[in-house]
């Protein structure tokens, strides 16, 4: 194969680094600006201390999490476009964010979700985020369990905020901020794990399945192009190229995988499979849907079979309030209305968590739905954020 052609192959490929990275000519290769900002010249609210230049974390705030704030002078925040973050021995049970303030708005609070470093020093271009411009007068990190898969109560562990820096643009920060995104560790989400990706909600860069993609098809553009009278050598390097490049993908995936099975493996270790069971990400609602059974029974329902409507303050808790209840025969308020409440001759109940307090009339036995529609209630339970009612003439005082 001609030396000249593996040049050409090699200069392909860096420029497509260089595109799916979305490097800027104009920019300088290395940053001429660095704004540093040590751990221990940030604040925490609670539980924290000083050790040497950074901020150790040794205990949970209210939340189960931690607030780190320092007020800065950033005066146009175009020109310190790339964070560079280094914690130390941060969970996998745990999610970051950088909050912020803006000195033309200093009562909001703005947050950015921040990708966890696989080496413990993380990136983020921060020019792709529409809310980050201006004066910045005060920056952040909060740190809170994972959303929806680790309880609350087992997620913190202690960490140290090492230190901060601030780059002005370049190629070296963009492409840092592109490997911590392609690299970074993911906790358990709504989303599927798939190695061709995404699996996150936040999706700031390219794919690199695309690059490795388009790169093996360039690759065997130019080997036919320019060495057609090697068709056993162009099948044995472009089988070797794809082989690595599948393993790249499925070492990737598997990464992540083993990441979040480290969060799943921090929270529910040492546990015993009833102990397990009470520990819920959502143990709140599984508190609330047995609040409701034992109401059901004392009305001299059984919970197994009764008719009972289901709302909620969001999709994903009135989802997970139902899948609790279960196997009673719920029907969600969103989808099946409220038709089942008129016409239904065995008793219809009505569960309520978490939304504004219900305006029930007890002189005339009627909940107040909206501003067209009563139904004769008697409540079994009205204690905040959990709400019962029986429905229908019958039920009413």
């Amino acid at each position: 194969m001609p030396r000249v052609l593996v040049v050409v192959i090699v200069a392909v490929w860096f420029v497509l680094i260089a595109f799916f990275a979305e490097l800027s000519p104009f920019q300088s290769p290395w940053p001429q600006q660095r704004y540093r900002i040590e751990g221990a010249e940030f604040a925490a609210l609670s539980g924290a201390q000083i050790d040497g230049s950074a901020l150790a974390i040794e205990t949970a705030d209210d939340n189960e999490g931690a607030l780190l704030v320092r007020s800065v002078d950033i005066a146009d925040a175009a020109d310190w476009p790339v964070l560079r973050y280094r914690f130390d021995a941060l969970a996998p049970t745990l999610e970051l964010a950088l909050v912020y303030r803006r000195a033309d708005s200093p009562g909001d609070v703005r947050t950015i979700a921040l990708t966890r470093p696989r080496g413990g020093v993380g990136s983020i271009d921060l020019s792709r985020e529409q809310e980050w411009r201006g004066t910045i007068s005060e920056i952040g990190f909060a740190v809170y369990p994972v959303a929806q898969s680790v309880p609350a109560a087992r997620a913190f562990r202690p960490f140290r905020l090492e230190n901060v820096e601030f780059w002005s643009p370049s190629w070296t920060g963009r492409l840092a901020a592109v490997a911590t995104e392609w690299s970074g560790r993911r906790a358990w989400s709504l989303m599927s794990i798939s190695a061709l990706g995404p699996d996150s909600g936040a999706v700031r860069t390219r794919s690199p399945v695309l690059l490795l993609a388009v790169g093996l098809v360039l690759t065997l553009v130019l080997l036919l192009q320019f060495a057609p009278g090697q068709p056993r050598r162009i099948l044995h390097v472009m089988t070797v190229a794809a082989v690595i490049a599948w393993l790249l993908l499925d070492l990737r995936w598997s990464l992540g995988l083993a990441d979040r099975h480290a969060a799943t493996r921090l929270a529910y270790s040492g546990l015993d499979w009833q102990e397990r069971q009470r520990q819920l990400p959502d143990a709140d609602l599984l508190d609330a849907a047995q609040r409701v059974r034992a109401v059901l029974r004392d009305a001299g329902a059984d919970p197994d079979r009764v008719r009972l409507l289901v709302d909620a303050e969001s999709d994903f808790v009135r989802a997970r309030l139902i899948y609790h209840l279960a196997p009673a025969r719920t029907g969600p308020v969103n989808l099946v209305g409220w038709g089942g409440a008129h016409f239904l001759s065995e008793p219809v109940f009505l569960a309520l968590y978490a939304q504004e307090a219900p305006r029930y009339d007890a002189a005339q036995g009627l909940l107040q739905i909206d501003s067209e529609l009563a139904l004769p209630a008697r409540p079994l339970l009205e204690a905040s954020p959990l709400y019962v009612y029986r429905l229908g003439q019958e039920a009413a005082p």
